[in-house]
């Protein structure tokens, strides 16, 4: 669910437009986790199972240039499947839609995920690119992928749980710092909202995450993020693979002309990750 937070913030910086402001966090009283729930998601993480996936995601910048207060929004449509290795998802293939409110649509491009590699095409990318390739790879120089953070792990879902309090059945709602959901002490002390819903067999079905980082107004503005994520098919088949090595050109052997090429045709500026 923390998915693409890094990216947004970057295409935030340089985008200029008018948002909506974000949903202000509510306050709940923590209760005892309904282990069910955990144990229901870690039944599911195994190889050859997957899960669809719809994720919404967003962030809304205020700051102010020569006194005049300003608003950015830009939007994040994710839609595709998650495949599960051994207690965690191992591979993805997923289409991606961004748009702002300067720039109504960004073309849609597909990436494909597996361990620390990212695979990125559309018509147009494969277009501009050499004879006989029509996928982008790149490599993140992360320990993890980015790309494969989507859904909740067993351990997000128990701290929020542990953080939640049950609104309705099946309906958990809470409240955390932004270091403690991060588990990350330089995250700083922003605030999260998060909102959960299990079908009747305690899997996820929706999970909508706010979280507002703390930061000094007059050097980066005030950020919103909002991720609504949705969940269909747990159980069923997915294998995911990799393209062919003879379709993949590496995102470093681009010549300047090609690189311009697929960021018009909808390749992320700032790389896939």
């Amino acid at each position: 669910m923390k998915l693409l937070f890094a990216g947004l913030a970057t295409t935030a910086a340089v985008v200029c437009a008018a948002a909506l402001p974000a949903q202000a966090a509510s306050p709940a009283t923590a209760q005892a986790a309904p282990a069910d729930a955990v144990k229901a998601l870690k039944a599911q993480l195994l190889p050859g199972k997957g899960v669809k996936i719809t994720e919404l995601s967003s962030i809304t910048l205020d700051f102010t240039v020569d006194g005049q207060a300003m608003q950015v929004e830009v939007k994040t449509r994710t839609t595709g499947t998650l495949a599960f290795g051994k207690g965690k998802v191992a591979a993805a293939d997923l289409r991606v839609r961004m748009s702002s409110r300067q720039k109504e649509f960004e073309p849609p491009y597909r990436v494909v995920a597996e361990g620390r590699n990212a695979y990125v095409t559309n018509p147009g990318i494969a277009k501009a690119l050499p004879a006989g390739r029509s996928w982008i790879g790149s490599r993140t120089s992360e320990r993890e992928n980015s790309i494969l953070d989507m859904g909740a792990t067993p351990a997000d879902l128990k701290f929020m749980l542990d953080h939640s309090s049950e609104v309705a059945p099946g309906e958990y709602q809470g409240t955390s710092t932004l270091a403690a959901y991060r588990h990350n002490k330089a995250a700083g002390e922003g605030s999260v909202e998060f909102h959960l819903y299990f079908d009747k067999n305690n899997l996820l079905t929706r999970t909508v995450v706010d979280s507002t980082p703390s930061s000094d107004e007059d050097d980066y503005g005030q950020m919103a993020f909002h991720t609504d994520t949705s969940f269909s098919g747990w159980g069923a088949k997915v294998q995911i693979t990799a393209p062919a090595a003879g379709k993949v050109i590496n995102e470093k052997k681009l010549t300047p002309k090609t690189r311009r090429a697929v960021i018009k045709a909808g390749y992320p500026e700032p790389g896939p990750f």
